[in-house]
């Protein structure tokens, strides 16, 4: 709505791989300005989880804290939809194994179609509850930020992913979906009986990707009451481009 591209960055990439990937950005920003150079806004999460040092450093320098930022919103901005489908909504990088990270341009477009056909293979309906233990620096949180907003559904977020918190959530928020890499999907069904809470009161949907999970991973989810959903996921595109349909037996 803002008519801005999302360019989420990995934090767990080392600090120069991050510096290039904004210094990438900031060559772009200096030649729109055309020599007229003003830094990007930042602006920061002071919560409890932050440096308190690492704020104050920030907030002297010019940054907005996030609740701020909030209050400088505009209820009745009127916004536009792109003028063509084909437009950059997003701006994202590969690993860069092999050399610098690779920039990966997507448009509304297929952000459109990864956001209506993910809840579809996955049975996701109006006014879901999910569960962000996914990064959004991953294909933007493999398309669910659109699928969300396109069900009304409910997003819960954490600071940090672990099996209890996990747990917690679909206690006391009623959550219905997440996605998870196989090793989060271990780290919940290994988890000690005290950060468990079971039995689950409905059945969780669960997406994973990347390495195939071992079929004990897959029982054992599945006996704690989650139903989870293999797929293949690629950089390169919206998010999961292959789905692994349960057969009958």
């Amino acid at each position: 709505m803002a008519g801005a591209v999302l360019n989420t960055v990995n934090v767990r990439l080392n600090a120069p791989t991050i510096a290039f990937l904004l210094e990438e950005a900031l060559k772009i920003w200096e030649e729109q300005s055309k020599g007229h150079y003003k830094p990007p806004l930042l602006i920061v999460i002071g919560d409890e989880n932050c440096d308190p040092g690492a704020l104050k450093i920030a907030l002297g320098r010019g940054a907005v804290e996030y609740e701020k930022f909030l209050e400088s919103g505009d209820p009745k901005y009127a916004w536009k939809p792109p003028e063509d489908e084909w437009q950059s909504i997003s701006l994202g990088y590969t690993s860069g194994t092999t050399a610098s990270p690779k920039g990966v341009v997507l448009h509304h477009r297929g952000a459109y179609l990864m956001a209506l056909s993910g809840p579809l293979v996955w049975g996701m309906t109006e006014g879901a509850v999910y569960l962000w233990t996914l990064p959004m620096f991953h294909c933007n949180g493999w398309g669910f930020p659109w699928s969300l907003a396109a069900l009304c559904g409910t997003n819960i977020c954490l600071q940090q992913v672990t099996a209890k918190a996990v747990y917690s959530a679909i206690a006391e928020y009623g959550v219905t979906h997440f996605c998870a890499a196989p090793v989060v999907l271990n780290t919940i069904v290994n988890a000690p009986p005290d950060e468990t809470i079971l039995p689950l009161p409905h059945v969780v949907h669960v997406m994973t990707a990347g390495a195939a999970p071992p079929p004990s991973v897959l029982l054992a989810m599945s006996q704690k009451g989650f139903r989870v959903t293999h797929t293949y996921v690629l950089s390169e595109t919206f998010g999961p481009s292959t789905v692994c349909a349960w057969k009958p037996e």
